[in-house]
């Protein structure tokens, strides 16, 4: 099925100038800066406070969608969980908002970050002056396979726990290294 049959697509928040931050400021802006691509996701306690000034087409965030990073030489998806009220995302992400109620954002996001979600990016992506730019259109034809809920659900398990043992391993070989520094430094003390 594509994206656009189960899910509405709106680009970020589009700036008529600069963003000048001011601490009076209605909104809070998502940039790419607060998304980290090897975590797939984003920190919400730097976002830059402005005052906007708003069109009917600007989406404020809500827990459920799914940002897509349409330019730059990598694109990935990050799933919004929690955030403060009234946050846009920039220009350089286009929200994804279910609209199938027989989708979970959950696993929608998980398949946007895979490897044929990326080959065909890579094959219809256009290049604008100096980056990769994802057009809407190219995002909106994505085929999204649509499992039964139940299906989904236990793939969104699976992707949740995968992403709890990768975070277990880093620290694990953190400490491991630093157990080895300690032990090397110790030696070097003794040798002495």
């Amino acid at each position: 099925m594509k994206l656009k049959m189960i899910a509405k697509i709106q680009s970020g928040f589009i700036s008529r100038g600069k963003i000048d931050p001011r601490d009076d400021g209605t909104c809070l802006l998502l940039q790419a800066k607060d998304v980290d691509a090897d975590h797939l996701s984003c920190r919400t306690d730097a976002l830059v406070r402005f005052m906007p000034r708003l069109s009917g087409k600007d989406w404020f965030l809500k827990p459920g969608d799914i940002l897509f990073m349409a330019r730059g030489a990598r694109n990935f998806s990050v799933l919004i969980d929690k955030l403060p009220n009234s946050v846009l995302a920039a220009a350089c992400f286009f929200v994804v908002r279910i609209s199938n109620p027989e989708t979970l954002p959950e696993y929608l996001w998980w398949y946007l970050n895979k490897l044929p979600v990326e080959e065909y990016l890579k094959r219809f992506s256009g290049r604008a002056v100096h980056m990769p730019v994802v057009r809407r259109a190219v995002l909106e034809s994505i085929d999204i396979p649509l499992p039964p809920i139940k299906i989904q659900k236990h793939i969104s398990e699976i992707n949740k726990l995968l992403q709890k043992e990768q975070r277990l391993y880093k620290k694990l070989a953190e400490k491991r290294k630093n157990l080895m520094t300690e032990i090397c430094l110790k030696a070097t003390l003794e040798s002495n």
